[in-house]
C-alpha cells in the first residue's frame, strides 16, 4: 500500500506540474548539455537496461546487479530480508502501468519490485529458465515477456506460454513491443508476428528481418526496428549497415539509436538534411558501445554504455561550434548573424544554422558597430570596415611596433577612436591619426580598456583602478556626484534608457541623473568580472562575467541597489552549457545582440547564444524521499514513516533526496524538525541533516525540495521520530516530584508550626512560672498572715462570753476574714493553674461544683468524645479557666436546670462546649462597665491559639460557649521541636511503611 500511495502521489504531482520540454529538435546533438558518468564517477559499468519509476528514480540494470540513481548517487538495490534476487545479471527493465518495476535476468528469472516489497518468479511459477529479453503489456492489459525460448504471458500469478490455438510460429522471442493501437509485436528468430487487440491467435508479418533487438513506432505510425546485423531502419525500408541495440523516438518525434561500437545516432525531422548525426567517445560519450535508451519525464535522454551512463538534456545556452583551437573571440552583430574574429583563425560568420569562414584572415581583437550600422574591425595588422560582403582596409595601426587593439569606438563627428598598448588615445579622422596622451582628466600613463559613445555624443572611457572619464568638446571630466566608483578595473560600458552601466572586476555601478551608485554587497560576488553588458527586447539586462551570465529582469533592477526585497536575478553557468568564463582583458566587449533578438556571449573557451523569448523552464516539481536515519552512525529501519528511538538518543543523521534528474546540482532543499527547529533550514549539497541531542519527545522531520528552476514540492516528505524519555523525564516521575515537594513543604510547614508553638509554649511557661512565683509569695505572706490573724481572733473570741457583743463582732470579723482567705486561696490557685488539667480536663471541670459553697446547682452532664490525650500546659490551663468561668456563670446567673460539658479530642483540633438551658443574656451587655468575664474568655482563647464562639440570647436555647484549639497547639508532641522533630517524624513514617 505504501508503494501504491507513493506512486499515485508522484503521478498526481506530475499531472499538476505539467510536462517538461523535450530536447529541441532544431538543435544538433552536440548543442545539448551532455554529462557522462563512468566507473570513476561511481556509475556501474555494462549498463544493459534503463527504466524510470513513478517515484522519479532512474533504474539501471547491469551485469553486476540492479542500481538506482537520484541524480547525485548510484545505489545498488538489495531486496530486503531474505528476498534476494534469483540472479545478478539484469537483462531488461520495465515499468508497468500499475507502477511496479519488472526485472528480467539473464539465464532466467523475473522479479517485481513494488516499494519495499519484492516478488520473485521462477520455474515453479511457469517461467522458463532462459534469458528474459523484454517486457510489454498488450492492449488488453496482459503482461508479456520475451525469452530465449519463446514468449510467456502472466495470468494472475502464473506465467504461461501461448496455447497451440494461438499459433505462435517460432521457438524464440527476441523482443516485444506494443504499438498505439494495442497490437503486440513479437520478433521471433525468423521474422515478426503480431497479436492484435482482442485477437486469439498470432499473425505473421510479411517481409524479411534480421536479429531484431528493439522495435519502436514513429510519430507517423511507421514501425522501426534495430537489428543486430542490419542497423536502424523503418520496417518497410532498407537500413544502413551496422549493429544497433537500442531504438527510441522522443516526444518530439526525433529518432535516437544506439550502436554496438559506433556511438550514438540521432535523426531529427527538422534537420533532415543532416541525416543521421553521430556522437561518439571522442565527443565526450562514455563509450561507443551502447545499449539501452530512455527519455525521462523531464525530457532528458539517457544512454547506457559499457563504461557507464550518459545524459543529454536541454540547456538554454546553445554552444556555437567554432574552429578547433580558436581563441580570443571578438564579436559584433551583423543583422541576424554574428561576426566572430579570433587571434588564430579567419573571420567567421555565425548564425544558428551554420558557420562560414570569411575572406578576412587577419587576427581580429576588437569590433565595433557604429550608430549608422557600419561594422569596424581591428587587429595587429590594421583597421577594416565592412562594406556589404567585402572588408575594406581603412588604415594600418598608428604605431610601428606590433600591437593588439584593446578597444574601439566612433563619435558623431565621424572620428574613429582606438586604444592600443601605448598610453593614451588614438583618433582617426579625415585620413589622419592623432595621438592624445597626458591630457587633463585622463589617468597618466594608461590607455582605456573599454570605450562607449553615449546618446549625447560623448565618449566614455574606462580605465584600470576605478577610473572613468567622459570626453565632451575635447575635454575630459567625470560629470557626476554620489558614491565613489568601486568596480576595480573597468571592463564594460553600456548605455540604456536607465543610464550608463559600468562593469568591472569587482562589481557593477550605474550613472543616472548625474549620480553614481554601486550595487549592494550582496550581489557583488555574482556580478564580478563583468566584461559584457547587453539588454534584450523586454528591457532585461544581461551581464557576462566571471561567475557566468547573469540576467536581471527590468522590474528587479532596483533591487540591485538596495530597493525593496532581496536582490533578484538569474545566473547561467557551466550547468547551462556555458564554456569557461568571460574574458577579462581582451577582446572586449564579450556580449552582443543580433537583430533577431538573440543574445551572444563570448568566453575564454567558446561562444554561446540564447533567445530570451524561448527560455525553457522545468515545471516538474521533484518527488522527495527520506532515505535513511542513523543514530550515532548506526542505521535505523524506517517503518512506515515513523521510528521509535530509545532514551538517551543523541546524534541523529537523516539522509534525503529529491528526484529531479535534469540539473540535480541545482536542486535546493529546506528542512525542519518540528519540536526542535523554529524555522526552515537550508540543506547542504550532501542532502543530509544532523541533530545533536534533540532530547526526548515526538518530532516530525519535514523536508521540501525545488527543481533547477525553483519549482517547489511543498508537500515534500516527512518522518515521525519518537525518542523515549528517561525515567526522570516521564510524567509519573514529575508527579512524584510534585507530590514529594508538596510533602516536603507540608513537613516544613508542620516543623515551622511546631517551632512557633514551642516558642509560644516557652513564653507561656515563662508567664506560668512568674505566676507561680507570685502565688507562692501571696501564699507565704498574705494568706499565711491572714490565717494567723484568724487564729488569733479565734483564740481571743473564746475568751469572751458567748453573749458578749464584742465576741459577736469578732465572730463576724472572723467570718469575713475566712471569706477573704478563701477568696485569696482561690486567686492563688488561679495564678498557679492546675497541672491536673492537662491530664484530665473533664475531671477538673467537674471539680468546679465544689466551688459553689452551698449554692443550688443545676444538673451537670459530662460528655467526652475521642480518646483523652495529654494537653499542652497552656492550652489545658486556658481551656480549664474558660470552662470554669462558663460553668460558674451558668450556676450563678443563668437559672438553668441543666448544664452539658462536652469535650472532643479530635484529630485536627481540641473542642470544648459548655451549654445550658438557662435564660441567656444579651451580648450587648458584654461591654457594660464591670462585665469583663466574656472578654477575658476571648483573650484566653486567643492566648491558647484557638477561637471562641458564644451563642446566647436565643429564646429557649440558653447559652453555648464553643472553644476550638488546633491540634498542633493543643496536644503534647511526642517529637522534639524543630528539624530534629522533623527527622523523628520521617523515621516514624518509614517505620509505618515497613510494617
Amino acid at each position: 500500500m505504501t508503494f501504491i500511495f507513493r506512486g499515485l502521489a508522484c503521478a498526481w504531482l506530475l499531472f499538476l506540474s505539467g510536462h517538461a520540454a523535450a530536447l529541441d529538435p532544431a538543435r544538433g546533438v552536440a548543442q545539448f548539455h551532455h554529462t557522462a558518468w563512468t566507473v570513476n564517477q561511481g556509475a556501474p559499468g555494462q549498463v544493459t537496461a534503463l527504466a524510470q519509476t513513478a517515484d522519479g528514480y532512474l533504474w539501471l540494470g547491469t551485469e553486476i546487479g540492479l542500481y538506482r540513481f537520484d541524480g547525485a548517487r548510484f545505489t545498488r538495490f538489495v531486496p530486503p530480508g531474505s528476498h534476494a534476487f534469483p540472479a545478478t545479471s539484469v537483462s531488461t527493465l520495465y515499468t508497468s502501468r500499475s507502477g511496479g518495476l519488472w526485472v528480467g535476468f539473464r539465464y532466467g528469472g523475473v522479479s517485481l519490485i513494488e516499494g519495499s516489497r519484492v516478488r520473485h518468479y521462477g520455474p515453479a511459477d511457469g517461467l522458463p529458465t532462459s534469458t528474459v529479453f523484454r517486457f510489454a503489456e498488450d492492449g488488453d492489459g496482459r503482461l508479456w515477456a520475451a525469452t530465449f525460448t519463446g514468449p510467456v504471458a502472466l495470468h494472475g500469478q502464473h506465467w504461461a506460454r501461448p496455447t497451440p490455438a494461438m499459433a505462435y510460429p517460432g521457438r524464440q522471442a527476441r523482443t516485444l513491443f506494443t504499438d498505439r493501437d494495442g497490437t503486440l509485436w513479437v520478433a521471433t528468430e525468423n521474422g515478426l508476428v503480431v497479436l492484435r487487440r482482442g485477437a486469439r491467435a498470432f499473425a505473421s508479418v510479411p517481409g524479411s528481418v534480421g536479429r531484431i533487438s528493439q522495435i519502436a513506432q514513429a510519430p507517423d505510425g511507421a514501425l522501426w526496428v534495430a537489428e543486430a546485423d542490419g542497423g536502424v531502419r523503418a520496417l518497410r525500408e532498407k537500413g544502413e549497415p551496422g549493429a544497433s541495440a537500442g531504438l527510441l523516438f522522443d516526444r518530439d518525434g526525433v529518432l535516437w539509436a544506439t550502436t554496438l561500437g559506433t556511438g550514438l545516432l540521432r535523426r531529427s525531422p527538422q534537420r533532415s538534411a543532416a541525416g543521421f548525426e553521430s556522437f561518439r567517445r571522442v565527443d565526450g560519450l562514455s563509450s561507443d558501445y551502447l545499449q539501452p535508451l530512455l527519455e525521462d519525464r523531464e525530457g532528458n535522454l539517457w544512454v547506457g554504455s559499457s563504461r557507464g551512463l550518459d545524459r543529454f538534456r536541454h540547456a538554454n545556452l546553445i554552444p556555437v561550434a567554432m574552429p578547433e583551437g580558436a581563441q580570443e573571440f571578438a564579436i559584433a552583430a551583423d543583422g541576424d548573424a554574428l561576426l566572430v574574429g579570433t587571434r588564430n583563425h579567419p573571420l567567421q560568420h555565425v548564425d544558428m544554422a551554420s558557420r562560414q569562414a570569411l575572406a578576412l584572415s587577419s587576427a581580429i581583437t576588437a569590433m565595433h558597430r557604429d550608430a549608422g550600422g557600419r561594422t569596424w574591425l581591428a587587429g595587429p595588422e590594421g583597421v577594416w570596415r565592412k562594406a556589404g560582403a567585402r572588408f575594406d582596409k581603412v588604415s594600418d595601426l598608428p604605431v610601428s611596433a606590433r600591437s593588439g587593439v584593446q578597444a574601439m569606438a566612433t563619435t558623431p563627428d565621424g572620428a574613429l577612436w582606438l586604444s592600443l598598448n601605448t598610453p593614451g588615445l588614438h583618433r582617426f579622422q579625415e585620413g589622419r591619426w592623432t595621438h592624445l596622451h597626458d591630457q587633463d582628466g585622463l589617468p597618466s600613463g594608461d590607455s582605456p580598456l573599454v570605450m562607449q559613445a553615449d546618446a549625447h555624443g560623448r565618449l566614455w572611457l574606462g580605465f584600470a583602478r576605478n577610473a572613468v572619464a567622459v570626453m565632451e568638446n575635447g575635454r575630459f571630466s567625470t560629470p557626476w556626484s554620489g558614491e565613489a566608483l568601486d568596480v576595480g578595473n573597468v571592463t564594460a560600458l553600456f548605455e540604456d534608457s536607465r543610464g550608463m552601466w559600468i562593469g568591472g572586476e569587482r562589481g557593477l555601478a550605474q550613472v543616472a541623473g548625474g549620480r553614481l551608485r554601486n550595487v549592494v554587497a550582496a550581489v557583488r560576488e555574482d556580478l564580478r568580472g563583468i566584461s559584457g553588458i547587453v539588454a534584450d527586447d523586454a528591457g532585461d539586462l544581461w551581464f557576462n562575467g566571471a561567475r557566468g551570465v547573469v540576467r536581471v529582469r527590468a522590474a528587479d533592477i532596483a533591487s540591485l541597489f538596495g530597493g525593496r526585497g532581496r536582490p533578484r536575478y538569474e545566473r547561467f553557468d557551466a550547468l547551462d552549457a556555458l564554456p569557461g568564463i568571460a574574458a577579462q582583458f581582451r577582446p572586449l566587449p564579450t556580449a552582443a545582440r543580433t537583430q533577431d533578438g538573440r543574445l551572444w556571449f563570448a568566453t575564454t573557451s567558446g561562444l554561446v547564444s540564447i533567445d530570451p523569448r524561448q527560455i525553457v523552464r522545468n515545471p516538474v516539481a521533484p518527488p522527495v524521499e527520506i532515505l535513511s536515519l542513523a543514530v550515532d552512525g548506526a542505521p535505523v529501519p524506517l517503518n512506515g514513516g515513523e521510528v521509535r528511538l530509545p532514551a538517551g538518543t543523541r546524534n541523529l543523521g537523516i539522509r534525503f533526496t529529491a528526484l529531479s534528474l535534469s540539473i540535480p546540482e541545482r536542486v535546493r532543499f529546506r528542512y525542519r524538525l518540528d519540536g526542535f527547529d523554529s524555522q526552515w533550514l537550508e540543506a547542504s549539497p550532501a542532502r543530509s541533516a544532523f541533530y545533536n541531542a534533540p532530547g526526548s519527545g515526538r518530532y516530525v522531520f519535514r523536508v521540501a525540495a525545488s527543481n533547477n528552476d525553483g519549482v517547489w514540492n511543498e508537500q515534500g516528505a516527512r518522518l515521525v521520530v519518537s525518542i523515549a524519555p528517561h525515567y526522570w523525564e516521564t510524567g509519573w516521575f514529575r508527579v512524584l516530584c510534585v507530590v514529594a515537594a508538596v510533602a516536603l513543604l507540608w513537613l516544613l510547614y508542620l516543623a515551622r508550626l511546631r517551632q512557633v508553638a514551642a516558642h509560644i509554649r516557652g513564653r507561656l511557661d515563662e508567664r506560668h512560672r512568674e505566676r507561680e512565683r507570685i502565688a507562692r509569695d501571696l501564699h507565704d505572706t498574705l494568706l499565711q498572715s491572714t490565717q494567723g490573724l484568724i487564729l488569733r481572733l479565734h483564740a481571743s473570741s473564746r475568751k469572751l462570753d458567748p453573749a458578749d457583743p464584742v465576741r459577736l463582732e469578732l465572730d463576724a470579723a472572723m467570718t469575713m476574714a475566712e471569706r477573704v482567705a478563701a477568696d485569696g486561696r482561690e486567686r492563688v490557685r488561679g495564678l498557679r493553674g492546675d497541672v491536673e488539667h492537662a491530664r484530665d480536663l473533664g475531671a477538673a471541670l467537674m471539680g468546679v461544683l465544689e466551688e459553689t459553697h452551698g449554692l443550688e446547682t443545676p444538673a451537670v452532664r459530662l460528655v467526652v468524645e475521642g480518646t483523652p490525650r495529654p494537653m499542652q500546659r497552656c492550652a489545658a490551663e486556658e481551656a480549664y479557666m474558660i470552662g470554669r468561668e462558663a460553668m460558674l456563670n451558668a450556676f450563678r446567673h443563668a437559672h438553668a436546670t441543666s448544664v452539658e460539658v462536652s469535650i472532643s479530642y479530635g484529630r485536627h483540633a481540641f473542642r470544648l462546649r459548655i451549654h445550658d438551658d438557662g435564660r441567656g443574656f444579651s451580648q450587648d451587655a458584654e461591654a457594660l462597665e464591670g462585665h469583663w468575664g466574656l472578654e477575658g474568655m476571648r483573650e484566653r482563647a486567643a492566648r491558647a491559639g484557638g477561637t471562641l464562639t458564644i451563642l446566647s440570647g436565643r429564646p429557649g436555647r440558653g447559652t453555648e460557649i464553643d472553644l476550638q484549639i488546633p491540634a498542633a497547639l493543643a496536644w503534647q508532641s511526642a517529637f522534639r521541636p524543630g528539624f530534629a522533630g522533623l527527622r523523628d517524624r520521617a523515621r516514624a513514617v518509614f517505620k509505618r511503611v515497613r510494617r
